[in-house]
């Protein structure tokens, strides 16, 4: 359609930008673009809401310029219609030597994929197909029946696909599904079906399995309240209002942010026949995602691998340097100890000399003096003579006297006993104890 500056601007401000749009078969967009180039201001949705109210209005004046004379043609603004979406690149297919090789689906002559397009009726021989539509008629027949009447359409099928929609949308429900498995099979993917058996009924549950993450998919109805007889809402109970939703596991299962996405609904202005192309990218995509949180999980591993192992190296080492210094106490310990033990058998043999010296005053026998001899002789670590009586604990007890208390006298505040006093050997046994 072609049409001048001042016919433009004036559908815009008599019959509103919507209405526009749809008499020149544009999209916002497309409108926009040709009011942008051609300078044609638009009215507001705040224009039409004081017009209603009766309020003043101002409007905006249609500016002149060199382009009042052209012919605008708005065929040459409409956006080419190509039904095939674009599809991210993703790794589909393992080669012979295990690398994962991108698949592209093949185009016909008009540039769409014809495996995004949903039959207008389908001649099911899948026996996949045929089961689902076995498990609806069921299904269907035990919704709308009494509990006690027997099911005519008892199905037997083992599995069957995830779909929740009302009899009226059963056949365009099995279309969608079927067409969205054609096309992920195509693109390198496989279909799998896990039954849940539970203790009053048995449900199955749909898988695309990519690059071998498993992602949950379903084909639901959006239920509305039911009206009643006089017009009013039902808040008790539901219908299927006719709009499909296709959804799938945004995230991993079991995981505290999965939950589960919309990826397609229908709008008044699509539906998702359309949007075959949308789900098998949005599929590949969170695949995509699982991929690189599986990525994420393994530096995470391996970085908690390493610090683990610093953390096991410290902790050695920490141990090693305590045992070094335990040793090296050990030794120092001995080394005082027999410092000890000469520096008393020393003073022992100068009180049996000195005793020699006076044995007529001290009326001392021989034979002690003989034993003094041997008892110095047993504490000597450089003798090292055993004794008849006596053992090695014998003399860590003589060099370890006990806790001497000094008393100090009473005051007015009453008695006062001061701190103990240790030696270093009664010091050395309460670390060791």
């Amino acid at each position: 359609m072609e049409l001048t500056r001042k016919q433009l601007y004036n559908m815009m401000w008599t019959d509103g930008v919507g209405q526009t749009e749809k008499a020149l078969g544009l999209k916002q967009i497309e409108l926009k673009t040709i009011c942008e180039k051609f300078e044609i201001p638009r009215p507001s949705s705040r224009y039409w809401t004081l017009l209603k109210l009766g309020k003043p209005v101002e409007k905006t004046e249609l500016p002149s310029n060199n382009s009042d004379a052209v012919m605008i043609n708005t065929s040459d603004y409409i956006t080419k219609k190509v039904s095939n979406r674009p599809i991210i690149t993703v790794k589909s297919i393992k080669d012979d030597e295990g690398k994962y090789q991108t698949r592209e689906l093949p185009l016909n002559d008009q540039g769409v994929n014809p495996l995004y397009r949903v039959p207008d009726v389908l001649y099911a021989k899948d026996p996949l197909i045929l089961d689902t539509k076995a498990k609806l008629r069921e299904r269907n027949f035990r919704d709308t029946n009494p509990w006690n009447v027997k099911n005519p359409f008892k199905c037997k099928a083992d599995k069957w696909l995830s779909m929740s929609v009302s009899q009226e949308q059963e056949d365009r429900a099995i279309r969608i599904y079927a067409t969205i498995i054609k096309a992920a099979k195509a693109r390198g993917h496989e279909l799998m079906i896990e039954k849940d058996e539970s203790q009053y009924r048995s449900e199955c549950t749909t898988y695309i399995v990519i690059r071998g993450h498993k992602i949950r998919t379903s084909l639901k109805e959006v239920n509305r309240c039911a009206t009643n007889d006089d017009g009013t809402i039902n808040r008790y109970k539901t219908v299927g209002s006719g709009e499909l939703k296709f959804e799938c596991d945004e995230y991993e299962q079991h995981h505290r942010s999965s939950f589960t996405k919309c990826v397609a609904q229908d709008t008044k202005h699509s539906k998702i026949e359309d949007k075959i192309a949308h789900i098998i990218e949005v599929l590949e995509k969170v695949a995509d995602y699982r991929d690189e949180r599986a990525r994420q999980r393994e530096l995470e591993e391996e970085r908690r691998k390493q610090e683990e192992e610093k953390r096991r190296l410290e902790e050695e080492e920490r141990k090693r340097l305590q045992a070094l210094q335990d040793e090296e106490f050990r030794r120092v310990q001995d080394l005082i100890f027999n410092a000890e033990r000469l520096k008393l058998s020393k003073t022992i043999r100068e009180y049996i000399n000195e005793l020699q010296l006076r044995i007529q005053e001290c009326g001392v026998s021989d034979d002690e003096i003989e034993w003094m001899k041997k008892k110095a002789d047993f504490i000597d670590p450089f003798v090292n003579c055993s004794d008849e009586l006596l053992t090695e604990e014998h003399i860590d007890k003589l060099l370890n006297p006990e806790i001497i208390m000094t008393d100090k006298s009473k005051t007015s505040y009453g008695f006062f006993h001061s701190e103990p006093q240790y030696s270093y050997w009664r010091i050395k046994n309460l670390w060791s104890k």
